[in-house]
């Protein structure tokens, strides 16, 4: 079988996420994605917003449960993607998929049934790493929806936090090019663009359809449009001095290949949080940059040390 010519793109595929608070318009989004859309339904609430887009929808499954395990999301896929001509996978969402093993391994060690409480995890990282491997597989887009909470802190102060760990959103972003946002302004939404992997972030776009209609395409255009082979590289290798949150920051280290994995980078990231007691987020970051930076420098010389001595 002859080779087949690899079509040239206008944008690359959307390997997306989306953070909202529930009720804010995550789903009705994934709704306006490149269909056939197939959608992992964890939240069991898709339907609700089926008539929001004009693509045909297919179910991973009509057994609820299927929805929600990793292993079972996994099988189905393989058995059933071939030939399906689903353009996008939607994971609605990843929070209830991941949210009941944390729960469970949290019950477990304070129990005592756990020996080792950081190993009571193990499965919640296992299932994150099977879903990203399965699902970004198929080299179709993808859009993995979880959502924000709010809580009080020691001081009882309001915070503001995602369903899903530091260490698991760091982990995601390998499979991503995009990271979004759902915000609100009195009666109008919108979509922040957080961060965006060789394109223009940090920016809101707002929806004047109602129901996110045409949205996808115009971040799109937005974050790539007139920008020239050279500056879409320019703006991947451009120096960081900034981040929207802790989890683009410890992904941002692990890409530097100075840490032995998520969780190591994680590790140092607090570390250097309690040493400095940063004062805003600009300091961390600074504080965060020039450490990574440091670290590359010694690995770099670790290794030209071993390279010459061989």
């Amino acid at each position: 079988m002859a080779f087949k010519k690899m079509n040239k793109t206008a944008f690359p595929p959307r390997q997306w996420a989306i953070v909202g608070y529930p009720g804010s318009g995550k789903s009705t989004f994934a709704a306006q994605m490149n269909g056939p859309l197939l959608v992992v339904d964890a939240d069991h609430r898709f339907a609700e917003v089926a008539r929001f887009t004009e693509s045909e929808i297919f179910q991973l499954s009509d057994e609820p449960s299927d929805n929600i395990h990793a292993e079972r999301i996994a099988a189905l896929l393989k058995e059933n993607m071939a030939g399906s001509g689903v353009k996008t996978v939607v994971i609605d969402s990843l929070t209830s998929i991941l949210s009941p093993l944390v729960v469970e391994a949290i019950l477990d060690n304070d129990a005592g049934r756990n020996k080792n409480r950081v190993a009571s995890f193990k499965d919640k990282a296992l299932a994150m790493r099977l879903l990203q491997d399965t699902v970004t597989g198929w080299g179709v887009d993808t859009l993995w929806i979880y959502h924000l909470r709010t809580g009080l802190d020691g001081q009882a102060r309001e915070v503001e936090s995602t369903t899903i760990s530091v260490v698991e959103l760091a982990r995601l972003r390998r499979s991503l090019n995009m990271q979004l946002r759902v915000v609100q302004d009195y009666e109008r939404r919108g979509v922040h663009i957080e961060w965006a992997r060789g394109g223009r972030a940090g920016f809101t776009l707002w929806d004047e359809t109602g129901s996110w209609r045409g949205m996808p395409e115009k971040i799109e255009a937005t974050v790539y449009g007139g920008l020239t082979a050279e500056e879409l590289d320019a703006y991947e290798q451009q120096p960081v001095s900034s981040f929207s949150g802790p989890e683009e920051a410890i992904a941002w280290g692990v890409e530097q290949g100075c840490f032995r994995d998520t969780v190591h980078a994680k590790n140092a990231y607090d570390k250097l949080k309690r040493e400095k007691k940063p004062q805003t987020a600009l300091d961390m970051w600074q504080w965060w940059i020039a450490m990574v930076e440091q670290r590359k420098q010694s690995v770099g010389e670790e290794l030209e040390q071993i390279i010459s001595a061989a």
